[in-house]
């Protein structure tokens, strides 16, 4: 009769010489695979296996980690192995009973015999040279070990993806503050390389900004790509996060652009109607004053014309066909209309022209797009009232009295956005 700990030990694979119960783990591996593991905990128990699809192609890593340690760090494997929750953890634990039994200790388990883990699909990254450093460098974070470098934005953002996948956010965003990864980032950038950063890497930043809660930068890459028109695409899933970015963040900037424009537009046609009504704009009280008004509304519409910003279609049959929305540079097209000349019918009248009225308000305009970007303390705790698109718009805003500079972190954001989103604006005094 067999004693208590033969009939205890699990029985031998005839196929590997492993134990039966590994092999009906949740996954095992072939003695070609142990040599593969990458040690994140030396005395780990637990393989963790990880697939992905690469530019068409499979990538395989695994890993040997602590059980305890990812479930403290991720909610996602906390819930994936809690004992009785779902099949996955039952089998770990079972199998853990049965190999302490045989090993005592789970430090002197092989790899090889360990339950394994499979995962597939570690979330819409980049097209990465190596799987394994990536997710290496995630894991050790999990289990509370430093990474090896500082690393590049490109690389935190495809960290964060990864972390998000397994909801680990918290865990590596409280890392990468801690070891001051994007300060660091700020003060090896030079304020040429900023300027000069492509939209990816704009992108690229607003993304770990948004997923590790670093507020600073939410702030100033959001109206990056508000300014610069880097928003509105088309959501393509074959692409990196980056290029459709969460949590309404891309709807968000869609529509602070869209309002750019529109407030841009509206101090065209504040001008034109100006000079379209029967109030006389002239106020020198010539006889010429008539002719001055006329003369002055034709080289304004021949200005906006010629400068893009407007365009004349009749009204004799309709007409369904779409204009197309300016996609470049905000600043660039405000700058644009500083360049009206102050155009004079003759040299009695001065400053008669719009020149002297429109450049008060390009400034202000100018202005007010310092501030247009996502302030990343009011999304992240007052999402609700703050966000632009949820907003109900006023019917009508009136530059009198108006200050982008107004007291009040939540006045400020509401006087702004007030000016911002408001269905009509009066730019007159």
């Amino acid at each position: 009769m067999a004693t208590n700990g033969e009939e205890r030990s699990p029985r031998k694979s005839t196929s590997n010489g492993r134990s039966s119960a590994v092999d009906s783990a949740l996954g095992a591996l072939s003695i070609e695979d142990e040599s593969m593991v990458v040690p994140i905990a030396t005395h780990g128990d637990l393989v963790l296996q990880v697939e992905h699809e690469i530019a068409g192609s499979s990538a395989h890593a695994s890993f040997r980690v602590s059980a305890s340690a990812l479930k403290q760090s991720s909610r996602y494997f906390e819930r994936l192995l809690q004992s009785g929750r779902f099949g996955e953890g039952v089998r770990v634990e079972a199998l853990h009973r049965t190999l302490k039994e045989q090993y005592r200790s789970m430090d002197k388990v092989p790899v090889g015999e360990l339950p394994v883990i499979k995962v597939q699909d570690v979330g819409r990254t980049s097209a990465i040279k190596s799987l394994t450093s990536l997710c290496a460098d995630l894991l050790h974070i999990l289990h509370g070990q430093d990474i090896q470098t500082n690393p590049l934005v490109a690389n935190l953002a495809n960290l964060s993806i990864v972390a998000d996948r397994f909801d680990a956010l918290h865990f590596v965003g409280a890392h990468v503050a801690r070891k001051k990864f994007l300060r660091t980032i700020d003060g090896k950038t030079t304020a040429k390389a900023e300027v000069a950063l492509s939209e990816e890497k704009v992108r690229q930043r607003l993304l770990v900004a948004v997923m590790l809660d670093h507020r600073p930068w939410i702030e100033r890459y959001s109206a990056r790509l508000i300014i610069k028109g880097w928003v509105g695409r088309e959501a393509d899933l074959s692409t990196p996060l980056w290029w459709d970015l969460p949590s309404r963040i891309e709807e968000e900037l869609a529509y602070r652009r869209e309002c750019v424009l529109e407030n841009i537009q509206s101090i065209q046609s504040y001008f034109l109607g100006l000079y379209t009504s029967r109030e006389r704009r002239c106020k020198l009280g010539y006889d010429s004053s008539a002719q001055c008004d006329s003369y002055q509304l034709g080289e304004m519409i021949r200005f906006f014309v010629r400068n893009g910003t407007l365009k004349l279609q009749g009204g004799v049959i309709e007409n369904d066909e779409p204009s197309e929305q300016f996609t470049g540079d905000a600043t660039v097209l405000l700058e644009s209309l500083r360049q009206v000349p102050e155009y004079q019918i003759d040299r009695h009248h001065s400053h008669c022209g719009i020149r002297t009225q429109i450049l008060p308000l390009l400034d202000l305009l100018g202005e007010c797009l310092l501030r247009v970007g996502i302030c990343g303390d009011c999304w992240a705790d007052f999402r609700g009232e703050y966000a632009w698109m949820d907003a109900k718009r006023p019917l009508l805003w009136k530059r009198q009295g108006f200050s982008p500079r107004v007291l009040g972190h939540g006045n400020h954001h509401a006087d702004l956005r007030a000016m911002f989103t408001a269905t009509e604006r009066d730019w007159g005094q």
